[in-house]
């Protein structure tokens, strides 16, 4: 009987120690210490006051990291609304400890210039109302913040529409999670008033795209809003932000079959040349270990072109083939 007995534990202990747990991402949405309201009056470091009247957007799973540095990759896209609760089923997977998630705002340069309407409804890359995306060429919104300035009168509202592919970082947050039973919740803070850290908002802006301002509002997400439920904050990658890089493709349009130079400026040093076509398959990857490189036998069709470097979108061009 009590070898029966140990049997029936180490056979128990065994399921238990092989189920899988189900992975969740919260978002707290936070003004400061306070949650989130639309009708509070705001103010962020400059004593700019205002309210907000949209916060959306989308934010990439990147890959998670638990159990002594194993990376699982999630690879998935959010479309976040701040007027809502955000609470996504990420996956399922055997987990013991959690350690950090790894983050991106925006939408991954191979996904970024693809066809919205390819989607089915209720996607998250599906065309929206109000849209999300700016155009084949610059791709999605990143970030979609808007809102009115109460610091003079009459009152003025602004529109921070936050893109790019050069802005699309990663950025880590150390996190335990929150376990329950056969689930573990990625709790994180989401404070909006660090998103316009520095941005001075008391006569607009209206801007809208990759100016100075909007990189800089991308850079406080990156950098400044997310903090995990323990207090840590969002680590980023900083050393490219003040950097521009340039590269030519040609000759574009090309015919199938032609040679096509691509030609780096004198910054471009160890990164990737990486070649999608727009489903986001990589036709072709290189490392960039010389001013130029020679891409061959591309067949008819649309592609994207984006070098790559530290783990970073950091240009990108539009390349067409014809017959």
């Amino acid at each position: 009987m009590k070898k029966h007995f140990i049997l029936f534990a180490v056979i128990i202990t065994n399921i238990y120690c092989t189920a899988q747990t189900q992975l969740h991402l919260k978002i707290n949405h936070k003004a400061g210490t306070n949650p989130l309201a639309f009708s509070d009056t705001n103010q962020n470091n400059l004593s700019n006051s205002f309210t907000f009247s949209r916060i959306q957007y989308y934010l990439t799973v990147v890959s998670i990291t638990h159990d002594g540095g194993t990376i699982t990759p999630i690879d998935k896209v959010l479309l976040v609304d701040a007027s809502s609760t955000t609470l996504d089923s990420l996956t399922s997977l055997t987990i013991t400890n959690l350690e950090k998630v790894t983050l991106a705002v925006g939408v991954h340069s191979s996904l970024n210039h693809l066809d919205p309407s390819l989607y089915a409804v209720g996607h998250p890359l599906a065309p929206k109302s109000p849209s999300m995306h700016w155009g084949w060429t610059p791709g999605y919104r990143f970030v979609a913040m808007e809102g009115t300035s109460l610091s003079i009168s009459p009152t003025r509202v602004f529109e921070l529409h936050s893109l790019g592919d050069a802005s699309f970082f990663y950025t880590t947050i150390a996190t335990q999670g929150i376990p329950s039973t056969n689930k573990l919740t990625i709790e994180i803070n989401a404070d909006y008033l660090e998103a316009l850290r520095g941005i001075d908002v008391s006569n607009g802006p209206l801007n809208h795209g990759e100016s100075a301002v909007n990189k800089r509002h991308l850079d406080n997400f990156r950098d400044y809003v997310f903090t995990s439920v323990e207090g840590n904050p969002s680590v980023g990658i900083r050393n490219l932000e003040k950097k521009s890089f340039e590269f030519t493709v040609s000759p574009n349009p090309s015919v199938e079959g032609n040679e096509i130079i691509v030609q780096f400026g004198e910054e471009i040093v160890e990164g990737t040349l990486v070649v999608c076509d727009l489903k986001g398959s990589v036709v072709f990857r290189k490392s960039i270990t010389s001013k130029s490189v020679t891409i061959r036998e591309l067949k008819k069709g649309n592609y994207i072109c984006t070098i790559r470097k530290q783990g970073a979108c950091v240009a990108s061009r539009k390349l067409i083939i014809t017959h």
